[in-house]
């Protein structure tokens, strides 16, 4: 018998198939450039095709998987040199970027940060809170970084990106991560441009260490 037995636990068994599979791209045991095959990860899970492509669909947004016309899906793991090598340079570029943005913050901006930064807070994190969690992180960062009156330095800063991997993954280290939101937030109202540098400094570096210890801890089982 499947486990999706009706439609009320679809988003439950996408999960389920999603979390199997990047386990086993962040833990290694797939490898760069291996094809994953929908059928037998159906079969290997018990379940149907759908949740499987669903899944498969979910990692190529969190680029450990790409999936390829005419050719399928394949594994593009990130591994820990990439998260090192994003993460520190993002540190670089985005404190110094949130720097030069400090003077042109209006209060608009101010009382969106306040606005998205509540959200966060009151937010559970869970499977099915990952696409919303996402959505406002990007949009509280982005808020700072828009006013940086540097185009060149903004663009080098969101051309990095942040990997997009589950918040769910990191949910230990939540409240955490939203002490260092709101660090943020209050470096901006005091209005002091090194001490907003040092917080968003500090919380990239952070979560870059706390993805690392994540993967450290899969590859223990």
């Amino acid at each position: 018998m499947k486990l999706e037995s009706s439609t009320e636990n679809k988003t439950t068994i996408v999960s389920y198939v999603t979390n199997k599979i990047r386990k086993e791209i962040l833990n290694g045991h797939l490898q760069k450039g291996e094809h994953l095959i929908q059928e037998e990860w159906a079969l290997k899970l018990n379940v149907s095709r759908m949740p499987v492509r669903e899944a498969f669909a979910k990692l190529q947004e969190e680029r450990l998987v790409e999936i390829i016309p005419h050719k399928g899906t394949i594994v593009t793991p990130i591994t820990k040199d990439d998260i090192e090598e994003i993460y520190q340079t993002r540190a670089l570029m985005e404190g110094f970027a949130v720097e030069k943005a400090l003077p042109f913050l209006s209060e608009k901006d101010l009382m969106s940060l306040k606005n998205i930064l509540t959200r966060m807070e009151e937010l559970e994190i869970s499977d099915e809170t990952n696409d919303e969690y996402i959505e406002l992180n990007h949009s509280f960062h982005k808020v700072i970084l828009e006013a940086c009156p540097w185009p060149r330095l903004k663009k080098m800063v969101q051309s990095l990106g942040i990997s997009p991997i589950a918040p769910s993954l990191l949910k230990d280290y939540y409240p955490e991560t939203q002490r260092e939101h709101r660090n943020i937030y209050k470096a901006t109202l005091r209005g002091d441009p090194s001490e907003l540098k040092a917080a968003v400094e500090y919380h990239i570096l952070s979560t870059k260490n706390n993805l690392i210890q994540h993967m450290d801890n899969l590859n223990d089982f």
